[in-house]
């Protein structure tokens, strides 16, 4: 009988700890898994200074990073270390291109970035030539 009421007290204080975690602010830094502080890692420095959304945010990507492929993961990753060195500024201004990038339609989405993708496939002349091209 000891047994069973250690494993449900046990159980019980797991439980009330997740509703608590689930109901506060997300969880310092140092209150981060060590596997999700490894995926998180390229923004440790701003944690801090995050409003309890953008912690949110990040740490459902950090959950989601495990479905990713290895190219996809690295790509994650190289994001997440460009956006830390970009201005308050320029991630505005990126913000607002996302939203922008969200009202297109999908179906158009899905053609620019077939399109997006045929560019980064040419060589980096070419590619040079284009951009002295629209600045035209």
């Amino acid at each position: 009988m000891a047994g069973y009421t250690g494993r449900l007290l046990i159980l019980l204080s797991a439980f009330a700890a997740g509703a608590a975690l689930a109901q506060n602010d997300p969880p310092f830094w140092r209150d981060l898994s060590p596997t999700m502080q490894g995926v998180l890692g390229p923004i440790e420095a701003e944690w801090a200074g995050m409003d309890a959304e953008r912690r949110r945010k990040w740490i459902a990507i950090g959950q989601h990073y495990d479905t990713l492929t290895p190219g996809e993961q690295q790509n994650l990753l190289s994001r997440m270390r460009a956006w830390v060195q970009l201005s308050p500024s320029e991630r505005e201004r990126a913000r607002d291109r996302y939203r922008q990038w969200l009202t297109i339609p999908p179906d158009q989405r899905e053609a620019l970035r077939e399109r997006w993708q045929e560019y980064q496939n040419l060589p980096p002349e070419e590619r040079a030539r284009i951009r002295a091209d629209d600045h035209r």
